[in-house]
């Protein structure tokens, strides 16, 4: 993980959290979160369960409200 994540993953309070480095792009790829136009990525959102079932996608490229990616993740979980 490069130095701009662990500055993000102090800024949000999510230490405990595993964050990825995908920087080859397959990944992103793969989840249709790669902008081909820019050749870069926005802010995405998944959370994905152990068996690999993506439970929850936002692919708006912004940083969401902590409350609104609350709110969702909160729903994608009871369902």
């Amino acid at each position: 993980m490069g130095p701009s994540q662990n500055k993000f993953k102090e800024l949000v309070g999510a230490k405990n959290v595993t964050f990825l480095s995908d920087i080859d792009a397959v990944v992103v790829k793969r989840f249709g979160a790669f902008n081909d136009a820019s050749k870069g990525v926005k802010r995405f959102y998944f959370l994905i369960d152990e068996q690999g079932t993506v439970l929850y996608r936002s692919v708006s490229g912004t940083l969401l409200p902590f409350d609104k990616l609350y709110e969702d993740l909160t729903t994608a979980l009871k369902k």
